[in-house]
Order: structure tokens, then sequence, then C-alpha cells
């Protein structure tokens, strides 16, 4: 019996171990998925205040998540937006592509216009023009 006992104990010893070092899933420079260099980003609203750039008339919809992931060489990005207002909203969104330097990786996109409903989600999706992109940045302008 006192066999069976230290045979636990030491699994027990090995799966405690096991766990205090594993860090999560988590690579480093990003979060969520999504590329953020140096950036502290802690949460899903720290990731959407790095990312999300308005220009233009400021819009009600803003993203409530973002989640990255890589495409072969390409980055493949999922918004979340969220229109929680009773009216339905107009609006209009890009994508600004950045390379490893922090420049332009692409030319500059074409706006997209979207109408969201009242109290809906809508997800956006979309993947880089070229591996040459690494980061971005999703830009939001009301169309009202």
């Amino acid at each position: 019996m006192k066999h069976g006992s230290l045979i636990g104990a030491v699994l027990l010893a090995f799966a405690a171990t096991g766990c205090a070092t594993k860090k999560g899933f988590e690579v480093p420079g990003q979060a969520f998925g999504c590329p953020v260099g140096d950036a502290k980003v802690s949460s899903m609203d720290d990731l959407i205040k790095a990312k999300v750039v308005m220009e233009g008339k400021r819009t009600t919809i803003l993203p409530t998540e973002l989640r990255c992931t890589k495409s072969g060489d390409l980055l493949r990005i999922d918004a979340n937006l969220n229109n929680d207002s009773s009216s339905v909203k107009r609006i209009a969104y890009k994508f600004r592509w950045i390379d490893r330097e922090g420049m332009r990786a692409a030319d500059e996109e074409s706006w997209k216009p979207l109408l969201i409903y009242e109290n809906s989600n809508l997800v956006v999706n979309t993947v880089s023009p070229s591996n040459k992109a690494s980061d971005f940045r999703l830009i939001l302008r009301s169309q009202e």
C-alpha cells in the first residue's frame, strides 16, 4: 500500500510542476493571436484600443472582439462589431496593413460601407494582402 501512495505522490508532484511551468497559449508579442509588439495588452479592451482607429466622423459602433490567426504566411482577422443602439447605423471601415518596420505594407484600402441593424453584432473578416503585412489597424468612420 505504501508503494502505491508513493507513486501517487510522485505523479501529483509531476502534475503540479507541469501546471506551474506552463505559461499559456499566447505567443510573446501577441494577444488573442493578434500582433501587439511591445504594447502591454492584458485584455480584449486593451487590444481594441491598440488596434482600432477612428477617422473622420466618429461612430458609435465599436468592436467588442478581435481575433487573429495565421493562414499560411498571411494574417487573418475577425472583428466583431456591435451596435447596441435602437437604430440602424451606417459605417465604413478599412484595414491599414503595416510591415515589420512600421511602414505601410500595402496600398491604402478603399472604404467598405456597412449597415448594422439595431441591437446586433456583425463579424468583419479579412486576410492580409501579402506576407509583408505583419500588423494592422482597423479604421472606422461613421457614414451618418
